[in-house]
Formats: C-alpha cells, structure tokens, sequence
C-alpha cells in the first residue's frame, strides 16, 4: 500500500489530488474527502468524559485551554478520519489519495503530539483512584470504561499515522501551496518537519501548472543506523538538508527532541542506549551521529 497526500492549502490542490490519482497504479483507489459524516468514536468518547472531568475538577481558565489544546486540537477529526482511511487502504490492499486540508505543518507534527498527549493521560485513567480521586476524597467523577478504550485506540491509530508520514516507502508527501509568501512558508515548513523525520518532499505542484518539480531526494546513507565501536556506540539519524549550526538537540530521559526553525520531533532511543550517556554529537551530509557511551552507574566495569 502507498498512500499520496496533497497538503499545503493551495487552491489548485483539488487538481493536483485528481492528477496524483490518475496517475496511481491500476489497483482501487480510494479518495480521502474534506468532510466527513459523524463523529469519531474515540473523539466522542474523550469529549463527553473531558467535559464532566473539567466540571469537575473546576480548573483554572488556563489549565483547561492547556489541557483541551493538547488532547483536543481543532483537526483531531480530520487526523483521525485520514489515519482510519490508510487503514483502510491497507486493509483492502488499495492505494490512498487524501487531500488533507489542514496547515501543512499541522499535519506533519501534530500525530505524534496529541497520540503521546493521549498515551501520557492513559496510566492517569487506568489509576484514577490512586492517582487523582482515592476513595473517600471529595466526589470526583470516575472515568468511564469506553475513555480508557478511547485514549489507547486514539494513540495507536496516531502513531501509526505519524510513522507512515514519516516512511517515504509508504507515502508521498505532495505539496500543493498557496502562491506568494504564504506558499513559500508552507513549504518551508514541510522541509524541516520531514527533515526532522528523516525525509524530504515527494513533490511540489506548482500553481496553475500542469507538471511536478520533483525534489532532489538525498541519498540513503551506507551506514547503519546503530554500530559498535569497541566500548562506543554511534547512532546515526538522517535529518536531511539540516545543518549542525540549525540543529538543537536535547536528551529527555529516553528520547531525544531534536529541533530547527523553531519545529521539533521526538526520537526514541534504541533500548540498548538507553543508559548510556552522549559523549559528542556532530552532523555530516545531513546525518546526526551520535557517540554514546555505557553510563558507569548502571554499567560498571569490572
């Protein structure tokens, strides 16, 4: 299965979403429509028990906007409605064409955002009454069954979304922007959040043209993503077009949070590293290697 998504907003991108399907392979093709009919089970189940929650607690005005942001973002529906499609698609061995109409940087980073949003209020649901309402303190409302199915199924269905966007042999990004300064914003946007993941722009359909200018794609890298060297471990992350003076990078218990151009991305270490600690970090031809070495407090020698 190879899913196409045409972002950007532009108004040409209803063309561009019929070129990109006409010009799919032979088996089905699915099209991924603006609207769509109902509201998502788990978006349902997590707004009605939200609701009761916040009345409840009686929330300061900030804390609740924070709260609500997090879990609920306006293009929830629209995220959820693309990530059931391509498991649709998948499902039925066809091929997806969506033409997503959300910012174009909205929809690279916020699956992985709202679906650890998700997963971090699971362990707070499932322990309710030991972390939030012990029996016999105040009358706090608990969570109902469905919610806890909710957070777990919304949290599944966006990381898996978030990995097929950031696996070009699954899908191909085609940016379809608005002419002017806010196309090339847009665009700018998309490099460096699929540079943060590992990949650059399939496409990008110019307005009112009937062709594709097609990105340079950087070249896989030969080396491993993980190596040993002796007592050393170098991991290697493709960011490209990224250089060393754009990049910030900050280790956060087990992950790394890697940043540029004011947009970030979470990276999981590999449980190997995980207690090892950062001993240089250094980027080349758009790859970040890092030398890590045993942390001696959990590793001694010996």
């Amino acid at each position: 299965m190879r899913a196409h998504l045409v972002v950007g907003g532009g108004e040409h991108a209803p063309t561009v979403t019929g070129r990109v399907a006409a010009g799919t392979s032979l088996r089905p093709t699915v099209r991924s429509h603006r609207a769509g009919e109902g509201t998502d089970p788990v978006l349902e189940a997590i707004e009605h028990h939200l609701d009761r929650l916040l009345d409840a607690l009686d929330l300061p005005s900030p804390v609740v906007a924070d709260l609500v942001g997090r879990l609920l973002p306006p293009e929830l529906p629209t995220l959820l409605r693309l990530a059931r499609s391509l498991d649709q698609a998948e499902s039925d061995d066809h091929e997806l064409v969506a033409e997503v109409d959300l910012e174009v940087a909205r929809v690279l980073d916020l699956p992985q955002r709202v679906a650890r949003a998700f997963a971090a209020f699971v362990p707070v649901v499932a322990r309710w009454e030991v972390l939030v309402a012990p029996e016999g303190v105040g009358a706090l409302p608990a969570p109902e069954p469905p919610v806890l199915a909710a957070l777990r199924e919304g949290a599944d269905l966006l990381e898996r979304l978030d990995a097929a966007i950031a696996d070009p042999e699954v899908t191909a990004v085609h940016l379809a922007a608005p002419a002017g300064p806010v196309g090339a914003a847009r665009r700018a946007d998309a490099e460096v959040l699929l540079a943060l993941m590992g990949r650059t722009l399939t496409a990008v359909h110019p307005d009112g043209g009937s062709g594709v200018e097609n990105l340079p794609v950087s070249p896989a890298a030969d080396l491993p993503s993980l190596e040993r060297r002796g007592e050393e471990w170098l991991l290697h992350i493709d960011l490209p077009g990224v250089r060393a003076a754009d990049l910030d990078l900050v280790r956060h218990d087990d992950e790394l949070v890697l940043g540029c151009a004011g947009r970030t991305r979470r990276v999981l270490l590999p449980s190997v590293l995980r207690r090892c600690d950062i001993e240089r970090a250094g980027v080349a031809g758009g790859v970040l290697t890092l030398t890590m070495t045993p942390d001696e407090r959990v590793w001694p020698r010996g």
